[in-house]
């Protein structure tokens, strides 16, 4: 009777911990973002337009994404060395190094042959996690790979909107497979916030003038 009281009690306690701790969420809400998000990317895909193709994609990226959030997780522990100057520029230059990275693939797909479906929404401590599967356009499949899997950690904002915290792509964080390099360049760096944002912006204008060259 005793070890079933505690069983009770115990089970209790891990409905109320996760009341408090996971992330309450509008399903319906999450689903409508994911589902309009994926639909404005894939039809900006089709566009003929270059420039107005990346126009959109930057534009998304400043208003559907946390970048605040991912270039704090990024940096890590660095990121508590830079003074507000210093993290004000290391932000803008994480924007624009975010961009000129996606714009070094090619993104030419016949978007008439992307599809995605969503398969899984749930929430996991404080964050809000979205899954779905993405159809790959014939030309790009293998005999083993026909899709691939998609998880996007999400936050809510004050007004109830969600921003995208981070991308994984077939359960390979965006953000985790950028750390180390950041955690390198800031070894190189000597450890010094101001070496370490010239080499950063260094290193994102090289990537904008390469970027530049491809469009």
């Amino acid at each position: 009777m005793i070890k079933k009281t505690m069983r009770i009690l115990c089970f209790a306690a891990m409905m109320l911990f996760c009341h408090g701790a996971c992330a309450a969420f509008d399903e319906a809400k999450v689903r409508d973002f994911l589902n309009t998000t994926g639909e404005k990317f894939i039809e900006t895909l089709g566009l003929e337009d270059a420039g107005k193709k990346y126009a959109v994609l930057d534009d998304m990226f400043e208003t559907k994404f946390d970048t605040k959030a991912m270039g704090r997780f990024v940096l890590g522990p660095n990121y508590k060395l830079l003074d507000e100057a210093q993290k004000n520029q290391y932000q803008a230059l994480f924007k624009r190094y975010i961009k000129s990275l996606y714009k070094s693939y090619p993104l030419d797909f016949e978007t008439s042959e992307i599809k995605f479906e969503i398969t899984q929404i749930s929430a996991k401590g404080k964050n809000v996690f979205g899954a779905m599967i993405v159809d790959l356009p014939e030309k790009y499949q293998t005999e083993k790979l026909k899709a691939v899997r998609l998880e996007f950690k999400l936050k809510e904002k004050e007004s109830g909107d969600y921003l995208i915290a981070d991308v994984l792509i077939a359960d390979v964080s965006l953000l985790v497979s950028l750390k180390p390099r950041f955690a390198q360049m800031f070894k190189d760096a000597a450890g010094e916030p101001e070496w370490f944002l010239q080499d950063f912006e260094d290193l994102v204008t090289s990537n904008e003038q390469q970027v530049a060259e491809l469009l």
